[in-house]
């Protein structure tokens, strides 16, 4: 297969770059430990063939190191979001460390565990600094000289990828939100050849199999990649892979549900941010449970039935907001719905919430008791909002697909539509969060979740 001249180099540049971080890290620590702190700790007389020891060990390190960035494919799929870029530096700055601790070991030669804890440190910071660096310099040169990838999204639903594309700085993206038409095809040409178009996706087309292979073989004529996408099979980053095992090359489609390992670590995340919220507020909880019971009988904590993983059910756990019979009033006030004709619930100045709740309501601290349902494992805290039953009935009736598609992870107490606008979203809009969110998971967007849900929460709007 044959690599292109831009390509080598790009690669190369990084495996320069991240050869540069690892000697700066191990230098660092190795200065900080034994040079600038070295009142600090105990130890044996240090001389120069002391700490030439640690500069050695970078002959033996370095390929190790540059392998290890390879296996977290930092090469292969180098343009993401900064916060999922951060998250795969962790992993595998903490996987290099502990395979060299183990290594040393081995090789039974003792080296300091505070040098170890620094290199971490320093290969966490310093690859983080240098891939944002390396991208901004990268963008800026090929900009510059206007040596970007060009590419043409055809498709009616195109738009929904901007937020694929914008981090990545080699390409340059033109959206026609169009379904491609036999009318339309000559149009295509005309732009493709002004904007010097070097890719075209097509999405979403209304024409036959014969008008299709002949748009091809004018892209090939042409020197243009041409790629399909078909919406009827809606492919999405982890849902299909190509299996010839059989002989012919077929579609396999995998289930995106969060397994292994990013399962166990999301599940930990949960659990640790879980139990600390629930200490820290523990006195103030303590103070609102007796102002709840103070204003409004019945149960502190209201139960709900609700869908959950795959479509089971569970009790779903927040601080009542509302009068004691305020179920039984629901009928009579769903005329009054602000999403008139649509499938979710909620009216303006609802008449069963009390003055507390009101309160509670607007900065969502009747959410809290949801923690309890994270440490149950029925609920993690970014997620698909999980419906009442009657609601997951008429969204199953109106999105089927896509509302099959939101139940493939855990819900959540928050989520990408709760960040988005909330109940100032349309029903279709929330959908199409959902299923963002379950097709492109990753801890770095649950991490730009959770810190836009605390801005929320302090600045509230479209919560009633």
């Amino acid at each position: 297969m044959r690599i292109s001249k831009k390509k080598i180099i790009f690669i190369l540049s990084l495996l320069i770059a991240d050869t540069f971080v690892l000697i700066l890290s191990v230098y660092l620590s190795v200065y900080l430990r034994f040079l600038l702190f070295a009142d600090f700790f105990p130890y044996p007389k240090i001389d120069d063939l002391f700490i030439l020891k640690y500069i050695q060990t970078l002959r033996f390190i370095i390929p190790i190191w540059l392998l290890f960035v390879n296996f977290s494919n930092s090469y292969k799929s180098f343009f993401v979001m900064p916060a999922d870029e951060f998250v795969r530096i962790l992993k595998l700055s903490t996987s290099f460390i502990l395979s060299c601790i183990v290594l040393s070991f081995i090789i039974k030669v003792d080296y300091s565990r505070t040098v170890f804890v620094l290199v971490w440190l320093n290969l966490l910071i310093f690859m983080f600094l240098s891939r944002q660096i390396f991208k901004l310099i990268v963008g800026y040169i090929l900009k510059l000289i206007n040596k970007r990838n060009i590419i043409l999204m055809i498709g009616k639903n195109v738009k929904k990828y901007r937020d694929i594309f914008k981090n990545n700085f080699i390409n340059k993206v033109f959206y026609y939100p169009l379904i491609l038409k036999l009318e339309d095809i000559e149009k295509i040409k005309v732009f493709i050849v002004k904007k010097q178009i070097k890719q075209i996706i097509i999405i979403d087309y209304n024409i036959n199999d014969y008008e299709l292979l002949s748009l091809y073989d004018w892209a090939e004529s042409n020197n243009v990649i041409f790629k399909i996408l078909p919406s009827e099979v809606n492919i999405c980053r982890g849902e299909i892979t190509v299996d010839s095992t059989l002989g012919v090359p077929v579609f396999q489609f995998i289930s995106n549900s969060l397994t292994g390992l990013d399962y166990f670590l999301k599940r930990m995340f949960d659990i640790i941010i879980s139990l600390t919220v629930l200490l820290l507020l523990f006195p103030f909880l303590a103070i609102l449970v007796i102002l709840i019971k103070m204003e409004t009988k019945g149960n502190v904590i209201y139960t709900q039935v609700r869908q959950g993983y795959r479509g089971k059910e569970f009790n779903f756990y927040k601080f009542r907001s509302m009068v004691q019979d305020a179920d039984d009033k629901l009928k009579d006030i769903k005329v009054d719905n602000s999403l008139e004709g649509g499938v979710f619930f909620k009216i303006h100045e609802d008449p069963r919430i009390t003055k507390i709740g009101s309160f509670i309501r607007k900065y969502s601290i009747d959410e809290i008791p949801q923690l309890f349902n994270v440490l149950k494992g029925d609920m993690s805290l970014i997620g698909p909002r999980p419906l009442v039953l009657w609601e997951a009935k008429q969204v199953e009736n109106k999105y089927y697909n896509s509302s099959k598609k939101r139940l493939r992870v855990l819900p959540g107490m928050t989520g990408l539509w709760q960040v988005s606008g909330r109940s100032l979203l349309s029903d279709e809009r929330r959908i199409e969060l959902d299923v963002f969110y379950v097709e492109h998971w990753s801890f770095g967007m649950d991490i730009i979740i959770l810190f836009k849900t605390i801005w929320v929460v302090f600045f509230p709007k479209g919560a009633y």
